[in-house]
């Protein structure tokens, strides 16, 4: 018997409250939920990440839940026009698959920016396109927890919604006291510092419970939430450090014969799983994924060595810097590189080495085609609630 589980970590340290525990907030059809209405970081100086021991935190169930996904993954064909949201000038373009259709990305090693150090033990994490992701502390009642989130605006992170919110626990649910350390190297952050973080978002089925779900809270459909990242010294994160764009409906996904006609892409996870290098490096982990829907449930899958702490993390598609191409070679199929899904869950044994997401795109609770221009299904609605509640956040 296998148990599946989502990812975060805790400690009974204290640090600087940012989310008030009163003012619950209200859920009305398949929209978006924010957290409490003092859920809001304040900007400030750098915040010094809170103590250890932490713990991950991922949900987990009994029994062989997943055993017959692989037996469905093959008829399994997104819906809707595959999309990605704006592309800022001079993102590079890896390969995504050529005429095999065998999904890979070919990336170079050496780094775009270089980061504020170029010691061994910084870069690359401290250069984009490593920089816009970081580690994410938060409180739950006396404990701290760690996850993943990334940048996707230059103020809105992207992670887990277990990773701000106790799936259906509508009267107190809602986690506090969120910081987030970009490019996060050791106990004090990083040589960006930290920030605050605040105003958490989730779908409203996650809020209410109701999601499609294999077990309560666990291999969902919209297991995915964004926070603010508060101006510091004036400026917004991701001027300083970046951030990513994302994809929606299978983007850079592929149906390849040499797999089997499954629905594959080429995905590289970050994150910073506590029991990887005591959880203050960030991993990186390279896998096909592929996707499967059974009913109305709709998951991307990996294999991944990653843990608890990594929840949220992202996982993105066409990774990296491109090379420059000379006689006898090209890039094949271009994709640009984007988020396509944040890590979700995973088994409690670490023998099974298997990983999954949310997929970022059309279901039954989120099936329009476009969400005030900010994309399509879950990823789209989402982002497109943070924008108009908070369009300074999202401003180029």
């Amino acid at each position: 018997m296998m148990k599946i589980m989502s990812l975060r970590a805790t400690s009974a340290a204290a640090f600087l409250v940012i989310l008030a525990a009163s003012a619950q907030a209200q859920s009305a059809g398949n929209g978006t939920v924010v957290g409490p209405a003092a859920a809001t970081a304040q900007a400030s100086g750098d915040i010094a990440p809170p103590p250890g021991p932490y713990l991950s935190k991922l949900p987990t169930a009994t029994g062989n839940k997943l055993d017959g996904v692989a037996a469905v993954a093959a008829a399994s064909v997104p819906t809707g026009a595959p999309g990605v949201s704006s592309v800022p000038a001079g993102v590079s373009q890896p390969s995504a698959y050529g005429t095999a259709t065998a999904p890979y990305t070919t990336a170079r090693v050496a780094v775009t920016v270089l980061g504020n150090s170029s010691t061994a033990a910084n870069t690359p994490v401290t250069s984009y396109p490593y920089r816009a992701t970081g580690k994410l502390y938060f409180k739950q009642g006396s404990s701290t927890f760690v996850c993943t989130a990334s940048l996707i605006k230059k103020g809105v992170l992207i992670t887990a919604a277990h990773c701000v919110f106790n799936y259906g626990h509508t009267t107190s649910g809602w986690y506090t006291n969120f910081v987030w350390c970009p490019a996060n190297t050791n106990s004090a952050g990083g040589v960006y510092g930290c920030y605050a973080a605040g105003s958490p978002r989730i779908l409203n089925p996650y809020y209410a419970g109701t999601d499609v779900c294999t077990v309560t809270g666990v291999v969902c459909n919209n297991d995915l939430a964004t926070l603010l990242v508060a101006p510091k010294s004036g400026k917004y994160a991701g001027q300083t450090v970046g951030y990513y764009t994302y994809g929606w409906n299978g983007y850079s996904s592929v149906r390849s014969t040499v797999l089997g006609n499954v629905t594959a892409s080429q995905i590289t996870q970050l994150g910073y799983p506590v029991a990887l290098d005591s959880g203050y490096q960030m991993e990186r982990t390279d896998a096909v994924g592929w996707y499967f829907a059974s009913g109305n449930l709709k998951n991307t899958q990996i294999g991944s060595a990653q843990t608890g702490g990594s929840s949220g993390g992202p996982w993105l598609v066409n990774f990296g810097t491109v090379p420059v191409y000379g006689t006898g070679a090209s890039a094949g199929t271009a994709a640009v590189q984007a988020i396509i899904g944040v890590t979700s869950w995973g088994y409690t044994s670490p023998a099974v080495k298997l990983q999954g997401a949310s997929y970022f795109g059309q279901n039954t609770a989120y099936p329009a085609a476009n969400y005030g221009g900010y994309g399509a299904g879950n990823i789209g609605a989402l982002v497109n609630a943070t924008c108009s509640a908070s369009a300074a956040y999202c401003a180029p």
